[in-house]
């Protein structure tokens, strides 16, 4: 069971006696990718029956080193991934924003790579409850041919909570877009325009509330290490609740 803590759009702290503000939701929203998405990237599928259908979620993930990811007031800045779980609501707008802060020695010391993948693979097993049977969009920067065992983990964890999903490559629109705000899977691609970026602000400025996730979930490390290692402990292999 994970715990969460509200964040107001603006938080002011300290950090060795240095005041510091915690990023604003826009600031957020670039980070995460969100401004570098069409209007258009956000439809699941088309059909002359039913019209458009669209993602429930977005789940994305970035590197930080600034002081806001430091764990207390008194440590030293580190570099953490950060991942982000957006909900849509039916209008595309966002209704919510989630974040969770993984550490550097949580990935060493469990033998996780770094990577946009396993961060992804990691958000789907922490938001389980939320995402199932769900649609989910996966936002990272680039694919190549050594994601297969990494993109098929991902399959099988979606696939457990029935959830529909898709990974999205924006490339290089994720730092245009932070630069600017100063911030079955598939393969899919599009280009990004000053006028959709806008559009994409107008359904960020709609989020009614923003959260962060405390502490990461044992288990979601736990099963996130057997899905990319599945060889790291044959006796989870007959227990994991994804099998």
């Amino acid at each position: 069971m994970t715990s969460a803590r509200a964040l107001p759009h603006t938080k002011r702290g300290s950090l060795n006696g240095i005041s510091k503000e915690e990023p604003s939701i826009m600031q957020v929203a670039a980070r995460a990718g969100l401004l570098s998405l069409s209007p258009s990237d956000l439809v699941f599928e088309t059909s002359q029956e039913f019209g458009a259908a669209y993602y429930d979620y977005v789940l994305s993930t970035a590197s930080f080193n600034e002081e806001w990811c430091s764990k207390t007031a008194s440590s030293s800045t580190q570099n953490c991934q950060v991942l982000f779980l957006a909900k849509l609501d039916s209008h595309t707008n966002v209704e919510w924003f989630e974040t969770a802060k993984v550490y550097p020695e949580t990935l060493t010391s469990n033998g996780i790579p770094c990577t946009e993948l396993a961060m992804i693979i990691m958000g789907t097993i922490i938001w389980r409850d939320k995402i199932t049977r769900s649609k989910l969009l996966c936002l990272v920067k680039e694919l190549n041919d050594e994601n297969g065992v990494a993109l098929e983990a991902l399959k099988r964890a979606t696939g457990k909570f029935k959830c529909f999903h898709h990974v999205l490559t924006i490339g290089s629109r994720r730092s245009s877009a932070a630069s600017n705000c100063s911030s079955s899977s598939s393969y899919r691609s599009s280009i990004s325009s000053t006028s959709s970026q806008d559009s994409m602000k107008l359904r960020v400025m709609m989020c009614q509330s923003r959260t962060e996730i405390t502490e990461v979930p044992s288990q979601a490390i736990r099963d996130t290490k057997f899905l990319l290692v599945p060889n790291s402990n044959p006796l989870l292999c007959l227990c994991f609740p994804l099998t």
